[in-house]
C-alpha cells in the first residue's frame, strides 16, 4: 500500500475518484428518495435505479470509445458534461419534471460506464502491474467505506435542503475529478485504431470475443457471473430473512448491509495480498467458496448468526472482485481493455438483474430459506468450478503484450 502511495499521480487520481465516488453513491440513493417525494409513488421512484441499471449496460457500447479516443481527455469531458447536466436537475420543481431525473440517471449510467473503462485504461501509466491489484483493492475498499457513509450525506443534504442543492453538490464532485485529472502527469496516447472497413458490431463484440476466446478470463467471467446472479436475490430475499425469520421491520436490512460494507472494506484491503500467494483464480475460488459456506447460516432465523454470516459473505465477495478484476487488467492488451472491461460489465450487471428478477418471482413461491439454499448452491457452484480449472492455479499472471488481438 505505501508503494501506491509514492506515486503522486495516482495519490491525485484516488483523490478525485473518492469525492466523485462519495457524490455518485450519495446521489444514487437519494434521487429516489427525491422522486418518491415529488410524486408520492414507490413504483416510480424504483424506475430511478432502473434508469441507472440501463445506461450502466450499455458499458460494451461505450468500451469502444473508451479504445478510441484518448482515455485522459474522454474521461475528463465525460466528467465535465456529466456535471453540466447535473445542474439541470436545479429546473425540477414537480411531477412534471420527474422525467429530467430519469434521463439524468440513464446518463448516469453512461458516464460511469465511460470513466470506469477509460481509468482501467490508464492504470497501465499509473502505477506499474505489479501493484495492479493492491490499488483494485484499494479502490473495492474505498467504495465499501463511501457506502457507509453516503446514505447519511445523501439523505441528510436532501431532507435539509432539497434535490437541487444535492444535484449542485455531486456536479460539484465532478468539478474536484475533473481538476484533479488535470494535475495528472501522464502520457494520454492515441488508441491504435483498427481497420475500419470492419463492421461496428465487431469492434463491439471484439470484448465479449475476447473473453470466449481466453480460457482464464472465461473462466472468471462464468464464476463471477454466478456469483452476481446469487447476490442478486438476497435484493428481495433479504427482505424476508430480516421480517420472517428475525422477526425485525424491514429497515433492519439496512444493519446487514452496512455490517458486509464494513467486511468488505477489510477483504478489499486484504484481497492484495491473498492474490500475490495464491494468484487470481484460486484466491475468487476461496472467496466463493467462503460466501457459499456463511450463507448457509443466512438461514438461521438467529440475529446474530445472521450478523455474522453477512459479515463473512461481505469478507469474502471482496476478493472475489478483487481477483477478477485484477485478471482482466493484467491479462488484456491495453488496446481492447474498455471493451474487456464493458462486457465484464455487462455481465455483471446484468446477471445480477437477472438474478434479481429470479428473486422477485420466486420470494412468494418457495419458503425464503429455499432460496438461500439455492443461493448458497450457485456460490459452491462457482467456487468448484474455479477451483478445478488448471488454468487458475497460476499463482501469478502476466501482462498481456501490446497487440494481442481479440481472437486470441
Amino acid at each position: 500500500m505505501r508503494e501506491l502511495f509514492r506515486l503522486r499521480n495516482l495519490r491525485i487520481c484516488i483523490l478525485g475518484n473518492t469525492v466523485t465516488m462519495i457524490g455518485d453513491n450519495a446521489f444514487w440513493l437519494a434521487a429516489s428518495i427525491w422522486v418518491k417525494e415529488l410524486t408520492g409513488s414507490t413504483a416510480r421512484a424504483g424506475v430511478v435505479i432502473l434508469c441507472l441499471t440501463v445506461g450502466t449496460m450499455l458499458s460494451p457500447l461505450t468500451g469502444v470509445l473508451v479504445d478510441r479516443f484518448r482515455r485522459k481527455r474522454l474521461l475528463m469531458v465525460t466528467e465535465a458534461v456529466t456535471a453540466l447536466l447535473m445542474l439541470t436537475l436545479v429546473t425540477v420543481d414537480g411531477p412534471g419534471q420527474v422525467w429530467l431525473i430519469y434521463l439524468m440517471m440513464f446518463l448516469y449510467g453512461c458516464s460511469a460506464a465511460i470513466t470506469s473503462g477509460a481509468f482501467a485504461a490508464l492504470r497501465e501509466q499509473l502505477m506499474p502491474a505489479e501493484l495492479v491489484s493492491t490499488a483494485i483493492g484499494l479502490s473495492q475498499a474505498l467504495n465499501q467505506g463511501a457506502r457507509l457513509i453516503t446514505p447519511g450525506i445523501g439523505l441528510g443534504v436532501l431532507a435539509g435542503w432539497g434535490g437541487h442543492v444535492l444535484a449542485v453538490v455531486d456536479a460539484a464532485t465532478f468539478g474536484v475529478s475533473v481538476l484533479c485529472w488535470s494535475l495528472v502527469r501522464i502520457e494520454d496516447p492515441k488508441p491504435v485504431r483498427e481497420a475500419q472497413r470492419e463492421r461496428w458490431t465487431r469492434h463491439v463484440g471484439a470484448g465479449f470475443r475476447y473473453l470466449l476466446t481466453t480460457a482464464l478470463l472465461l473462466q472468471l467471467s462464468f464464476a463471477l457471473a454466478l456469483a452476481f446472479f446469487a447476490m442478486g436475490f438476497y435484493e428481495t430475499l433479504g427482505i424476508a430473512v430480516v421480517t420472517v425469520g428475525l422477526g425485525k421491520p424491514a429497515t433492519w436490512v439496512g444493519t446487514l448491509v452496512t455490517v458486509m460494507s464494513l467486511t468488505g472494506l477489510g477483504g478489499g484491503l486484504l484481497a492484495p495480498a491473498i492474490i500475490k500467494r495464491a494468484g487470481p483464480g484460486r484466491t475468487a475460488a476461496a472467496g466463493l467458496a467462503l460466501c457459499a459456506v456463511a450463507a448457509v447460516f443466512v438461514a438461521v432465523p438467529h440475529t446474530a448468526v445472521v450478523l455474522a454470516a453477512a459479515a463473512v459473505v461481505g469478507l469474502g465477495l471482496a476478493p472475489v472482485v478483487v481477483s477478477s478484476m485484477t485478471a482482466f487488467q493484467l491479462y488484456t492488451a491495453n488496446e481492447l481493455l474498455g471493451r474487456v472491461t464493458g462486457a465484464a460489465n455487462f455481465v455483471m450487471t446484468g446477471m445480477q438483474g437477472v438474478g434479481i428478477f429470479v428473486g422477485v418471482m420466486l420470494i412468494d413461491v418457495l419458503p425464503y430459506r429455499y432460496l438461500v439454499y439455492l443461493s448458497v448452491a450457485v456460490l459452491a457452484v462457482g467456487a468448484l468450478y474455479l477451483a478445478t480449472r488448471p488454468e487458475q492455479r497460476r499463482r501469478r499472471l502476466v501482462p498481456a503484450p501490446a497487440g494481442m488481438s481479440g481472437t486470441r
